[in-house]
């Protein structure tokens, strides 16, 4: 007859012991995930970014028109539009996204708690047709944060995007 020392298998003790170790573990771990998450989260959209101000310009020059990208800062989203007559503008925020001149193209919204600001004038990165350069011929920027993580995304006078720099 075998005792009961001999018997294979975990007491209970043991697996508590071995839960609560884990839970030790997972609880000074979740920070350190958390963070994690939301690097990446604002990677992505500033990679996002810098795909949509290339798109935008390459659009431009295909078209033979001026593309802008229309960026709300206070709602963080931004459309992109390819100007077709006169006058008008973009609003992310608005169903249709585009009246007067300019014909929608994309719009999108930053995920949750990634905030944008923006140095062009107008709110906007403006291709011109021929060359993809900036309109006004001024470098711009636009800046993405999320907590106190922020990435830089240049573009300069001549159009060239420059990837973000944290």
């Amino acid at each position: 007859m075998k005792t009961r020392s001999s018997e294979g298998g975990f007491t209970a003790i043991e697996l508590l012991t071995v839960l609560v170790i884990a839970g030790i573990l997972l609880v000074l771990a979740l920070p350190a995930f958390n963070d994690m998450l939301a690097r990446r989260r604002l990677e992505g959209q500033a990679n996002e970014f810098v795909t949509d101000l290339a798109y935008a310009k390459s659009e431009a020059v295909q078209r033979n028109r001026n593309v802008a990208v229309f960026v709300r800062p206070a709602n963080a989203c931004y459309t992109i539009a390819a100007w077709t007559t006169g006058t008008g503008g973009c609003d992310c925020t608005a169903t249709p996204a585009c009246t007067g001149g300019p014909e929608q193209l994309k719009t999108v919204s930053l995920s949750n708690g990634v905030a944008v600001a923006i140095t062009a004038p107008n709110d906007r990165f403006d291709f011109e047709p021929v060359r993809g350069a900036l309109e006004p011929a001024t470098a711009a920027s636009a800046a993405l944060s999320l907590g106190s993580r922020s990435y830089t995304v240049d573009v300069t006078a001549y159009g060239r995007v420059t990837p973000f720099t944290p």
